[in-house]
C-alpha cells in the first residue's frame, strides 16, 4: 500500500508539472489576425501624429514677387485656394488699420486677377469707374458677387488705369450711374480683357462707385513666383516668412 500511494503521488506531480493548454490552429489564426490589425492601427496612429506635428510650411504654396533678387523678394502671401484657371489666390489685407478689409486676388506670373469686374463710363475701359454692389441682391445674378465680399460688405476688383493692368479698385457706397457704362475690364480673361457692356437696367441699378486703392505693380513687382519653382529651395518653419511683406531668406 505505501508503494501504491507513492506511485500515485508521483503521477499527480507529473500531471501538474505537464499541465497547460493546447494551441489550436484556429487560435493561432485569430492571434495572427488581431496582431496584424493592432500593428496596422499603430502605424496609422504614428503617421497621423507625425503629419500633425510636421512642418506645415512644407504643404503650403507661397507666392513672392521679384522686387529684388532671390533673398530679398517680398512675400505676397500664402495661397488660400485656386481659381478656375488654377491660379493661386491670396488674401491681400488693405493697409488701413481703421478698416480691416481684404481682397481676394488671383496671382498669375505677370498680373493679379479678381472675379469682379470694373465698369467704365466710356469705351476702351476709360472714364468713370463702377463696381457691382456686393450687398445688392440683384448684383448676384451677374455671377461676379461672391459671398466673401457680401459678408465683408466691400468688394475689390482689378482694373486698368494709366496703362497698368494691375490697378486695385474697391466698391464705395453711392448712387448708381445715370447711364449704363459702356465697357468693363475682366481681369480673369487672358486676352481681350476690355469688354463692351450691353444696356441692362437691373445691372445698372446694382452698380456703385469704384474707388482706386492702389496700383499693385508699385507694391509687388512681377513676375510672381514660388520659391520652390525658382530656386529649388524648400521652405521650413524656421526660415519661411511669417507675414506678407517679409523678404524670402
Amino acid at each position: 500500500m505505501p508503494e501504491t500511494r507513492n506511485d500515485d503521488s508521483r503521477r499527480a506531480r507529473r500531471r501538474r508539472k505537464n499541465g497547460g493548454f493546447i494551441l489550436t490552429l484556429e487560435f493561432l489564426l485569430l492571434l495572427t489576425i488581431f496582431g496584424t490589425v493592432i500593428v496596422f492601427a499603430l502605424v496609422l496612429v504614428q503617421q497621423h501624429f507625425v503629419q500633425s506635428v510636421s512642418d506645415p510650411f512644407g504643404r503650403t504654396v507661397f507666392i513672392y514677387d521679384s522686387t529684388q533678387p532671390v533673398g530679398k523678394s517680398l512675400l505676397i502671401g500664402r495661397a488660400v485656394g485656386f481659381n478656375q484657371y488654377e491660379a493661386p489666390q491670396v488674401i491681400y489685407r488693405i493697409p488701413d488699420p481703421a478698416e480691416p478689409v481684404a481682397a481676394l486676388l488671383g496671382v498669375r506670373p505677370a498680373n493679379f486677377t479678381t472675379r469682379p469686374s470694373v465698369f467704365y463710363d466710356s469705351p476702351a475701359c476709360t472714364g468713370g469707374t463702377w463696381m457691382l454692389d456686393p450687398t445688392n441682391a440683384a448684383a448676384g445674378a451677374s455671377g461676379e458677387v461672391s459671398d466673401f465680399y457680401s459678408t465683408q460688405g466691400t468688394a475689390f476688383a482689378i482694373g486698368v488705369a494709366g496703362g497698368s493692368q494691375n490697378v486695385l479698385y474697391r466698391s464705395t457706397p453711392g448712387a448708381a450711374p445715370g447711364a449704363m457704362p459702356q465697357s468693363r475690364w475682366v481681369s480673369e480673361r487672358y486676352s481681350v480683357n476690355c469688354q463692351p457692356v450691353a444696356a441692362d437696367p437691373l445691372l445698372q441699378a446694382a452698380l456703385i462707385p469704384a474707388t482706386l486703392v492702389s496700383d499693385m505693380s508699385t507694391i509687388y513687382k512681377p513676375p510672381y513666383w514660388t520659391p520652390d519653382k525658382v530656386s529649388g529651395t524648400p521652405l521650413s518653419a524656421a526660415t519661411a516668412p511669417k507675414k506678407e511683406g517679409d523678404p524670402w531668406p
